[in-house]
């Protein structure tokens, strides 16, 4: 039982490749200890996420999701497009890694307190003289400066880690959720709610140090490369406006669905993305895992590269298609049974936003594409792209079709820019190649055989 359930959680690109590598077991435990983690993260979210939306309603659900998607906006800031910079640093050169380390966090704290105001100054002329929605922003935005603990994740990432980071978020999630019960049934205001998000992150940067200084085994020099942080920001500038332009077309809909509709609406709209936007972790865990294994190939080989990209997009297109079938299917159930009569408007919206998730996974496997292959201006082109099309498409259709319009609009602005807009660059065919090729059936049916024999 163990045995099958191991097999079926990997990725088939894993076992076909590394089976018989030394690093397989290591590579694959650290994807088994991120699903844990998520898969309590996602246990947590969900049960008492449902009772905080059933709890506040339409109309304060819509309000606290107004500040959450509007600091979401700015969090290209706060993170500078490091991710994947600082892990590829780590793995690329191990000998700087205290000078990686200390740069990196240096950069995220000053980039921490840039986010938070420039997340106010924004809010304060978006929404003058509404206070309420002010102070909740404020505390949400906060939040980005205790994110420097990013840092310390990345370094146990490179090191195929990632237990030690699930021990903390684990008990940070179960113990919040605690919290969260107990606001609800305390009837607490609404602003207890922004301020435990922002409790999350402070938490967590807590538990991280901890764990970082018990099990760094060999010691280093942490130290502040000020010309290793120009060469770091040299590469990530590129990703730094990308990851303005996916904020923009992740969060821009739920922020025009506020000031152009209504809270309520808004309420409505935002129950249904969370739900879609829940699975979103799986893509997100099977990359990170597996990106420092893809760095290595394509030293080996382009062929043994390319090869494990494609089965990368094959695995994780044929997840989403699934989901997204279950969930249209099953929408007005889904709905009514989680959220109740007031939120069943937000099935339409689920019907059509889960499909997103398709994009989504062919987007986070791409990003690693460019990463390896240095070719992050084309993500900053593609990116910026769909964030231009999603906010035209929301102005044309919102004021028409309203949250339905919506959903409609970023549906069609992740195809557009997914896997349209790449043609455009030569370099990038070859990745619209691997798409295509993932939506075939037939190839998606014989990795199935493969896992099952």
């Amino acid at each position: 039982m163990e045995k099958n359930f191991f097999k079926i959680i990997t990725p088939v690109f894993l076992l076909n490749i590394f089976k018989n590598n030394p690093e397989f077991r290591k590579i694959t435990a650290n994807i088994n200890w991120l699903f844990l983690d998520r898969f309590v993260q996602m246990g947590v979210a969900f049960f008492v996420g449902i009772w905080v939306v059933r709890y506040l309603g339409p109309e304060k659900y819509g309000m606290l999701s107004y500040a959450v998607a509007f600091v979401a906006l700015f969090g290209f800031i706060a993170k500078l497009g490091m991710d994947e910079i600082i892990v590829r640093e780590f793995v690329k050169n191990p000998e700087k890694k205290g000078d990686i380390f200390g740069t990196s966090v240096f950069l995220r704290l000053i980039a921490g307190f840039l986010a938070v105001a420039f997340s106010l100054v924004a809010v304060f002329f978006v929404k003058q003289g509404d206070f309420l929605v002010f102070g909740l922003t404020l505390i949400i935005a906060l939040g980005f400066i205790f994110q420097v603990s990013d840092v310390i994740d990345f370094w146990f990432q490179s090191q195929v880690k990632s237990r030690y980071v699930v021990y903390v978020k684990n008990f940070v999630n179960i113990a919040l959720g605690l919290i969260k019960i107990s606001l609800i049934l305390l009837k607490a205001p609404l602003i207890f709610f922004a301020l435990v998000i922002l409790f999350e992150s402070i938490i967590i940067l807590i538990g991280f140090i901890f764990i970082f200084l018990k099990n760094k085994k060999d010691t280093f020099n942490i130290k502040i490369n000020l010309s290793l942080g120009k060469q770091i920001l040299s590469d990530s500038w590129p990703l730094i406006l990308a990851g303005a332009a996916v904020s923009i077309y992740m969060k821009i809909d739920q922020v025009m669905i506020g000031s152009m509709l209504d809270n309520k609406s808004l309420g409505i709209y935002s129950a249904a993305v969370s739900l879609c936007e829940m699975w979103y972790f799986f893509p997100v865990i099977v990359t990170a895992s597996v990106f420092p294994a893809i760095i290595y190939s394509k030293k080996i080989s382009r062929e043994l590269f390319i090869n494990r990209m494609q089965m990368l997009y094959d695995f994780l297109t044929w997840v989403a298609i699934a989901i997204a079938v279950v969930a249209t299917l099953f929408s007005k159930h889904i709905v009514g049974l989680l959220f109740g009569e007031a939120y069943i408007q937000s099935a339409s919206v689920l019907a059509i936003y889960i499909w997103a998730g398709i994009f989504v996974s062919m987007g986070v496997a791409s990003g690693k594409y460019w990463v390896v292959e240095n070719l992050t201006k084309i993500s900053l082109f593609v990116t910026f792209f769909g964030a231009l099309i999603n906010v035209l498409l929301n102005l044309w259709f919102i004021p028409i079709f309203g949250i339905i319009g919506a959903s409609v609009a970023t549906l069609v602005s992740y195809f557009i820019s997914g896997m349209i807009f790449i043609t455009l660059f030569k370099q990038a065919r070859i990745v619209f190649k691997m798409q295509i090729s993932a939506l075939n059936i037939f190839r998606f049916f014989g990795y199935i055989r493969k896992i099952v024999n």
